[in-house]
């Protein structure tokens, strides 16, 4: 995963646990408040109905039948009605007096109900509730409460008498499905709030995502380039920043790397062709017949610039193991021939058989066997490389072998050119070994080499096998 996404993770991970705690302690502080603000208002509904009450009257109620019930019934429906609102509204109202017999210490003596299977008449025994009525204070629960009729808010205040002696009290009744409803349009703005607040969290979080991944793009984009071998680095983040500075280190390590690329490579160009021009020079050597090349020196050029950059492409972090093995494996294959390496950078290989001091009579016999020990070889690493993953498509490697001419030490056209052009010619011509026609006659007494045409240029008649 990348670093830019585990920010932007956490990010989230920090704003979903934040807002929901946050969420959760306003929630339950804001609930806590209208929960209390909804008992003040019933207790208060009780306690100002309770002073409509005549005491008098009620403690002449006796039943039902008693003309003092009905004004209490209608004084109570009075109260009820004028209570009714849509955030909270009041189910039942009634009134109750001590009754000991009874084990909630209390009766009823009237109720604003008008349903008769709800009504609780005069001298009905009033529910063993957990929070018992009050004669000396009014009240409201603390927690709803459960009967026979349902769930609901309760609350009750004393009624006096004319000396303010309590008698009575008077009980309201508010449906706990209507505080609910309150409570639910809390917390469903408190959402709201939250899922606002989140969003815009979540925007914040993608912005400061972008402002620290495109740095890190740039740099690792920058990174891979220099890993193919493309030094030609720029940024382009001027954030005066930690990152701007790791971006300028970059681009100085790379012009660092491309100056030394460069000047490796001119060293190996100028080696290989002094080196092939010498040769060139030589009485004898540069002739374009057999007999020269059989008596001479021959080259051998392999051009692996293809092969590395496929690698680079597709072997990641083992690439430069893997191109490390391939350059070992080339020049195993020209020193077990007796070869030796005049110029190696990263387009390829010239290694020279034959010259001073080394019998050259089987020069052209040892540099043709050690290209085809290479192409064996490096045909062997690549399959197994494919095998176990760790490429996709097999590379190819082109190898060469020639006799010195003076054309080889002219620039372009030199040793750097030719071994450039080798990969191109193989896969054209689909051969892996390519000779001119001199090296293919002189080592025809051991290996017999067929005619694959001209190269492109038509400088030389190529033969490969």
């Amino acid at each position: 995963m990348r670093f830019s996404t585990r920010v932007l993770l956490v990010l989230l991970g920090a704003a979903i646990l934040t807002h929901g705690v946050l969420f959760v302690l306003v929630y339950r502080s804001a609930r806590n408040s209208l929960f209390e603000e909804l008992r003040v208002q019933v207790a208060n509904i009780a306690a100002t109905g309770a002073l409509t009450i005549d005491a008098a009257a009620h403690e002449r109620v006796t039943g039902e039948d008693s003309p003092e019930y009905e004004a209490l019934v209608m004084n109570l429906r009075q109260i009820r009605d004028a209570n009714r609102r849509e955030d909270m509204r009041v189910k039942y109202v009634y009134t109750a007096r001590p009754n000991p017999d009874y084990p909630s210490g209390f009766e009823f003596v009237g109720d604003a109900e008008e349903s008769a299977e709800n009504v609780s008449l005069p001298g009905d025994e009033f529910p063993d509730l957990p929070e018992s009525l009050r004669l000396d204070e009014a009240r409201a629960d603390r927690n709803f409460s459960t009967d026979q009729w349902g769930t609901w808010l309760s609350a009750s205040a004393p009624i006096r008498d004319a000396a303010g002696k309590p008698i009575a009290v008077l009980g309201v009744d508010v449906s706990a499905e209507s505080v609910r409803s309150v409570l639910a349009t809390l917390w469903w703005q408190g959402a709201g709030a939250l899922a606002i607040a989140f969003l815009l969290a979540v925007g914040i979080a993608w912005a400061i995502y972008r402002w620290v991944n495109r740095p890190i793009v740039a740099i690792e984009q920058a990174v891979e380039k220099v890993g193919r071998g493309d030094y030609e680095v720029a940024t382009n983040l001027p954030r005066g920043d930690e990152f701007e500075r790791l971006a300028r280190a970059l681009e100085s390590a790379a012009r660092a790397l491309r100056e030394r690329e460069t000047l490796k490579e001119n060293l190996a160009r100028v080696v290989g062709d002094q080196v092939a021009g010498r040769l060139a020079l030589k009485p004898g050597i540069a002739s374009e017949d057999a007999d020269a090349a059989a008596n001479g020196v021959a080259l051998l050029f392999a051009g692996f610039h293809d092969a590395s950059a496929q690698l680079a492409a597709e072997a990641g972090e083992d690439s430069s193991a893997l191109i490390e093995e391939l350059c070992a494996t080339v020049i195993e294959g020209v020193v077990e021939y007796g070869g030796e390496v005049a110029a190696f950078h990263r387009e390829g290989l010239l290694a020279v058989f034959g010259g001073e001091g080394v019998p050259g009579s089987d020069a052209p016999l040892r540099a043709v066997r050690a290209a085809f020990k290479v192409r064996k070889e490096t045909e062997k690493l690549f399959w197994r490389w494919m095998a176990e993953g760790r490429l996709e498509d097999r590379p190819w490697l082109g190898v060469s072998v020639d006799i010195p001419q003076k054309s080889l030490s002219a620039g372009d056209t030199g040793v750097a050119g030719r071994i450039a052009s080798i990969n191109g010619l193989t896969q054209k011509l689909s051969a892996g070994v390519l000779t001119s026609a001199e090296i293919a006659q002189a080592v025809s007494a051991e290996i017999k080499l067929r005619s694959v045409g001209d190269d492109a240029d038509g400088r030389f008649t190529v033969y490969g096998s």
